[in-house]
């Protein structure tokens, strides 16, 4: 199978992936939180078997919002909401609203995954 047909594939499994847990509530959310005067913040958690890890942060309007996570294996990705979907790394403009952030296992699982989660606002 040539690797666009893959690519595209996997693109189409994450976006799926991402739209299944679409209904999720976000009570179930939980905040990143900044340290005091810091721009940036870790997030370490687990990206479940068969659900989503969900985390919430607000921003002002215009300001630049870079997203990364790393995982063993690259075995993880994070979906903004209404912004981009399956992705390891991300970088947008905001607009001032809470965004809230799902992340996941990029392939079947049975056991949960850890992840590290970096968020950078200016």
């Amino acid at each position: 199978m040539p690797a666009s047909t893959l690519r595209g594939l996997l693109a189409l499994a994450l976006a799926l992936a991402a739209a299944t847990h679409a209904g999720m509530s976000s009570a179930a959310c939980r905040s990143i939180k900044f340290e005091r005067g810091a721009s940036s913040a870790q997030v370490q958690g687990m990206a479940p078997a068969e659900d989503v890890d969900c985390l919430r942060f607000s921003t002002g309007d215009g300001q630049d919002v870079q997203l990364s996570v790393r995982s063993a294996r690259d075995a993880v990705a994070f979906s903004v909401v209404g912004v981009a979907d399956g992705r390891d790394s991300l970088r947008f403009r905001s607009t001032k609203k809470t965004y809230e952030l799902r992340v996941f296992q990029t392939m079947k699982a049975v056991a949960p995954v850890k992840y590290e989660l970096s968020l950078t606002i200016r």
